[in-house]
């Protein structure tokens, strides 16, 4: 299987709209409702002007599988903050661990950055593997940091550094 990140573009937002309003992929997500192709297409528009902001689409083989992103890239100390998802056809596949490795790529060799980091929620076990298994770490829990459909979730905060990157990805 070929998996390719290429730079998201407008024309990629029917595809987008395929997943984003399923709440079988947002349910982890910190803040989802309904979402119409307007605000969908303002959000993207203004994610791509933006500089602290690079959004990729996946192709799985030449076919759309999701989307990844760094995003609220901080320049001065060189960090930012990963997203990935997947489409239900691509997930439960074993696809992950390549994606967020040339995610990883984009950041750490393309970017320069020095530190990515993420949120996940507590009862998110299957991803928190995920992202340990490719040399994240816990920096800290965040006590009822999001409130989704009437109740708060507890979220964990891993980051993984240049050097950890260089290691994994030998």
């Amino acid at each position: 299987m070929n998996i390719t990140l290429r730079p998201t573009m407008l024309t990629d937002l029917p595809d987008i709209m395929g997943w984003v309003n399923d709440p079988d992929i947002t349910h982890y997500f910190a803040k989802m409702g309904h979402v119409t192709l307007d605000q969908e297409k303002a959000y993207l528009e203004k994610m791509l002007a933006s500089e602290k902001d690079r959004l990729f689409t996946i192709l799985v083989d030449g076919e759309y599988a999701g989307q990844c992103s760094i995003n609220e890239i901080y320049w001065p100390a060189t960090n930012g903050r990963l997203f990935m998802v997947l489409t239900k056809k691509f997930q439960k596949r074993h696809l992950s661990n390549d994606v967020l490795k040339a995610l990883l790529q984009q950041a750490f060799e393309r970017l320069k950055l020095h530190k990515v980091w993420l949120i996940v929620r507590e009862d998110n076990e299957r991803s928190q593997l995920i992202y340990q298994r490719a040399g994240f770490s816990v920096e800290g829990v965040l006590r009822d940091e999001n409130f989704v459909n009437d109740r708060y979730y507890t979220m964990i905060r891993m980051a993984i550094l240049d050097r950890q990157y260089r290691q994994w990805n030998r």
